[in-house]
């Protein structure tokens, strides 16, 4: 469990499919920046259960403060094939009745300092879907810089739209007290 001032990081378990699968099948819980992509709760068990799957990246719950509740995800995975691209991407999405609050932004400061601190990696990245203000803004306050625009690269929506991807890289973070002193409390 990752573990900061207001909200916790628990991976997520098989016994956690049945709120995953109805989360992503809520098109309110992933609001209008992306697409509703329902997966039944089985298929939820077996990409929770699948042990090698965590070498690729994980799949956290959000919980606030000392709430067992979950009140959104965190993730991380490889979003490529050639082993030679040792980075991450990032996500998040947090309940609606949540939003607002600083706790994705404060996931994306405990998943960025988490990850260069136990991995051998120099880059973590995210996108964000152009006019998602506030996940641009979780990002800029995590520490990542937008590197430009991925044009036409998703369907939201029945249209093609446009991302910016944003990244921070080993130098940025530079170590975990320098990270921390220039961030919210996280």
């Amino acid at each position: 469990m990752l573990i900061g001032e207001n909200v916790r990081l628990r991976l997520a378990t098989i016994e956690d499919a049945p709120l995953v699968a109805a989360w992503y099948g809520d098109p309110d819980y992933v609001g209008p920046f992306d697409n509703t992509w329902p997966r039944s709760c089985r298929e939820w068990e077996g990409h929770l259960g699948d042990e090698q799957a965590r070498d690729r990246g994980a799949f956290y719950l959000i919980l606030r403060g000392d709430a067992q509740e979950p009140t959104g995800v965190a993730t991380y995975w490889n979003p490529f094939t050639a082993p030679m691209f040792r980075t991450f991407e990032l996500s998040y999405e947090v309940h609606p009745s949540a939003r607002g609050n600083g706790i994705a932004t404060q996931a994306a400061c405990l998943l960025v300092n988490h990850l260069f601190m136990a991995l051998p990696i120099e880059r973590l990245q995210a996108t964000t879907v152009v006019g998602n203000d506030a996940s641009r803004r979780v990002l800029e306050k995590a520490g990542m810089q937008r590197e430009g625009t991925l044009r036409r690269v998703t369907f939201v929506h029945g249209e093609y739209v446009d991302m910016h991807i944003f990244s921070i890289i080993r130098a940025d973070w530079s170590d975990e007290r320098a990270y921390r002193s220039t961030r919210d409390p996280f």
